[in-house]
């Protein structure tokens, strides 16, 4: 969540109906802030890329694209908090496949509405405050707890790379490509290990696919919706994505 005691909602249903229903029973949950409401399926996705909502209330039935498309289409980018709410009761199981939070029934009954609704909240709360110690134990390290070199496999001869060396590692299917002046490299790894054992100071993830040597960027050059595209002192070009920006902005706090 962005903030410790906000979550950020947006309501996407067909019916402006409904919608308004919703707003109405989410009044007394001052920690809920609504963000959006749409009643098209496919703009709906564009917004969640975008703001990035901590909770969806998401309608099953839409004309384009129902709401597990609509999941579905956003999961590469972002993975919501989710309340499906529909006039049908045959979709219970494949919506708790998704991870849904929550599964609401038309016409909406405003107790049963709101018992939901505080049960979301203690799990949102608790997930944030694990996040939040996850984020704090990781500026907490020492120096020497941070990886310092990365091994490298070939056929014939291991050796390392100090980390310093590295222009960027970039996500390759179960791989990791590690970009230096002279060679790209692959290793074993994912993206994730990787970025937990950096330093954050250092490291930024700049793309779900890529994160970046800050120390090894020459220049930023702005990009479309507030991306930017780096310019690393190889002269290779890596863009940054939105949803990552804040993790640049981070380090280099005058961006």
């Amino acid at each position: 969540m962005n903030n410790f005691n906000t979550i950020k909602a947006i309501i996407v249903d067909d019916e402006s109906l409904s919608i308004s229903v919703i707003e109405e029973y989410l009044k007394p949950f001052a920690t809920i802030e609504i963000i959006d409401r749409c009643t098209q399926s496919e703009l709906a996705i564009e917004i969640i890329k975008t703001k990035k909502p901590d909770l969806l209330f998401l309608d099953i039935q839409m004309p384009r694209f129902n709401g597990f498309e609509v999941i579905e289409a956003v999961l590469s980018v972002y993975n919501p908090y989710v309340i499906f709410i529909t006039a049908f009761d045959n979709y219970a199981i494949q919506a708790f496949e998704t991870n849904a939070i929550g599964y609401i029934l038309k016409p909406i009954d405003e107790q049963k509405f709101k018992n939901i609704i505080q049960k979301a909240i203690t799990q949102l709360q608790q997930q944030n405050f694990q996040n939040l110690k996850e984020l704090l134990s990781s500026f907490q390290k020492t120096d020497n707890e941070f990886l310092k070199r990365i091994l490298i496999k070939e056929p014939n001869r291991f050796f390392y790379i100090p980390v310093e060396d590295v222009y960027f590692f970039e996500a390759s299917g179960d791989y990791v490509n590690v970009v230096t002046a002279e060679k790209k490299y692959t290793i074993n790894n994912s993206l994730s290990a990787l970025e937990n054992s950096l330093n954050p100071l250092e490291f930024a993830r700049i793309h779900r696919s890529t994160i970046v040597n800050c120390n090894q960027i020459k220049e930023f050059k702005p990009y479309f919706n507030s991306e930017y595209i780096l310019v690393l002192k190889n002269k290779i070009e890596v863009k940054v994505s939105r949803n990552y920006k804040e993790n640049l902005t981070r380090i280099f706090k005058d961006l």
